[in-house]
């Protein structure tokens, strides 16, 4: 008997953590220029630089605050957490997150990728996916508008 797939997360809840995880190295670096008027690129620098190592460490393990706040976790096709490959990747995504959507985008409606459905593309044609740990009252609205758009 093959074991049930795992629930996979829609695109509003991974837009969702994503958003989160953003804002966790960008609203730092911006009060540092408000709160630290002397000394502001040298702290800027090392709080990005903390918050990206810190964000790196935390989607190699597939749970982040955005994702935690999602219910979810994010998993490799074979079950696996991403490693340091794929979370440096995702908290590089998190450093730029505006150009990242861009580039998501752009992936998704390249010159000859036949499998692209909906807006971002076919779920199983990506090597990472979310894995719903819990039930997400606040985004469950969103999730289900989604389905109906697909």
């Amino acid at each position: 008997m093959d074991a049930p797939d795992p629930l996979t997360v829609n695109w509003p809840s991974f837009l969702f953590a994503f958003l989160v995880d953003s804002l966790l190295v960008w609203v730092p670096v911006a009060s540092v220029f408000f709160l630290a008027p002397g000394h502001q690129l040298p702290l800027a620098a090392g709080t990005v630089l903390a918050a990206v190592a810190a964000n790196w460490t935390l989607y190699a393990h597939g749970t982040t605050l955005g994702t935690y706040l999602g219910g979810f976790r994010i998993r490799t096709r074979d079950g696996q957490a991403p490693g340091r490959t794929y979370g440096l990747i995702l908290s590089l995504f998190t450093f730029a997150s505006v150009p990242a959507i861009a580039v998501l985008i752009a992936i998704t409606f390249a010159p000859g990728n036949n499998n692209a459905t909906g807006l971002f593309g076919s779920p199983a044609s990506y090597p990472l996916f979310g894995e719903r740990t819990r039930r997400r009252r606040f985004l469950q609205a969103a999730d289900d508008c989604w389905e109906r758009l697909t």
